[in-house]
């Protein structure tokens, strides 16, 4: 078992065994251990992405029937070109593995192989990039509901390397959600809740009360979302789902930025630029604290990041022109790997009583060794290193509460254990993404269905 994963909390490998499941044609061997969350199990994977093709910055769900497709990409640092396979697990909407058959759920093979990928270009490291865009002919999805994604090593005893949660949605109803201030007094000035209203014309369903669930990410997050929601109000051709400080989350602050989509001239405040012989090297100026401190809006990617080059704003990644010539300006093939460089300054001056973390897509939302920030005493300061593949980044420094769970318990969401009091705030006016998703079983059905989705922002 690789170390990294061994030393995960028992209760989570254990949740997350793989079962093994027949699956017919195609490859045999079947991927040994992983987990049924976003993760990256090997240290030379990097950059791993899963959007809508053609839009960088987007949520991983598409319509069952439709035209759009997901986009798998990930950079290789190996020297060698190694025999990446991958497959799909249909998934009720708890993530655990649902009772349907493979051939249920994929009319295709059971799994496949990614043969899309190429060479590095003129950059200082060498790696592979891979490339795969699904659903294809030869896996085509059946059913709606939670699937992960799990890309494996052929060559290595089927060594999981990749998995990826994504959603399928039949769109039957029709999903509205408004932001609203929180009703409980003590969280009006740094939560957000989230109101949902679900048309069910089209559905009808029999019992709504006992069929339908709601679940509520912010920002694409599934380690802190709002999952298993029952409708509290019926209506004639709708249910709502209004509960008071029931779907509700920090609004937390506006993400750091950081635009190294150009190594000459990074859009960051940066201190040295050096070349290393395989990786440039860059040392960030140091950033402070923002605990106590007064909101600032300005634009971010609520936690995301994307890689292009390209010398237009960020925020027009919606626009047209730059979705029709991506690949143009992107740095599959010609991004630079850079070492960053973080220093992070507490307001005293003194190291925080619990470990600091880099933490934002980047880190898959999880308190990583790999972004663990490490106190200087020399300098006063924390400083944490990080290998960056050109683009533009959105982070936080947060804390691990680990330490404050009550003895023998757990925390209820992993997203509970991140703390942001002593390095972000949060305030309730910060702009937030939140991902409205409506889950429906018949009674007696043998699996979760996504009859609906939306996405609100809480400035609208």
């Amino acid at each position: 078992m690789n170390q990294r994963i061994a030393n995960f909390p028992l209760h989570l490998r254990t949740a997350a065994l793989l079962l093994f499941l027949a699956l017919a044609g195609g490859l045999t061997a079947q991927p040994s251990e992983y987990f049924f969350y976003d993760n990256t199990y090997v240290d030379n994977i990097k950059t791993v992405r899963l959007h809508i093709a053609g839009f960088p910055h987007s949520y991983p769900v598409i319509d069952l029937n439709g035209g759009a497709r997901l986009q798998l990409t990930f950079d290789d640092l190996a020297p060698e070109v190694h025999r990446y396979a991958y497959m799909f697990i249909h998934c009720n909407r708890d993530w655990r593995p649902s009772n349907l058959g493979q051939l249920e759920y994929n009319s295709g093979y059971a799994n496949d192989y990614l043969e899309d990928y190429d060479f590095s270009l003129r950059t200082l490291m060498q790696y592979t990039h891979y490339n795969l865009t699904f659903p294809n002919r030869n896996m085509r999805l059946e059913k709606s509901g939670n699937y992960l994604l799990v890309v494996y090593d052929t060559q290595d005893n089927d060594r999981p390397i990749i998995t990826r949660r994504f959603l399928v949605s039949e769109n039957l109803v029709g999903v509205t959600a408004q932001v609203t201030r929180p009703s409980v007094v003590d969280k009006i000035q740094t939560h957000q809740e989230v109101r949902l209203t679900a048309n069910t014309k089209q559905l009808q369903p029999r019992s709504p009360l006992q069929e339908l669930s709601a679940t509520v990410l912010q920002n694409g997050r599934w380690d802190n979302a709002v999952t298993d929601v029952p409708p509290n109000l019926l209506g004639r051709e709708n249910v709502q789902f209004t509960y008071q400080d029931r779907i509700i989350f920090r609004g937390g602050n506006e993400f750091r930025n950081l635009d190294v989509r150009s190594v000459q001239a990074p859009r960051t405040q940066v201190s040295s630029i050096t070349n290393e012989g395989t990786f440039y090297a860059m040392l960030l100026a140091p950033e402070e604290s923002r605990a106590n401190s007064v909101y600032l809006q300005y634009f971010d990617l609520n936690g995301d990041f994307v890689n292009f080059r390209t010398d237009r704003p960020v925020v027009n990644l919606a626009d047209e022109f730059l979705q029709e010539n991506y690949e143009r300006f992107g740095l599959d093939y010609t991004g630079e790997y850079i070492e960053v460089t973080f220093i992070f300054k507490t307001r005293n001056g003194l190291p925080i009583d619990r470990d600091l973390y880099l933490f934002g897509s980047f880190s898959e939302w999880q308190t990583k060794y790999d972004y663990r920030m490490v106190w200087n005493p020399s300098i006063n300061a924390y400083v944490g290193r990080v290998l960056l593949k050109q683009g533009f980044y959105n982070y936080y420094y947060v804390t691990d509460l680990a330490k404050e769970a009550p003895a023998g318990r757990q925390f209820a969401r992993p997203g509970d254990r991140v703390g942001y009091d002593e390095t972000e705030d949060s305030f309730d006016v910060t702009e937030n993404d939140y991902l409205g998703l409506i889950y429906y079983r018949p009674l007696g059905g043998r699996y979760d269905r996504l009859v609906g989705s939306t996405v609100t922002n809480s400035n609208l």
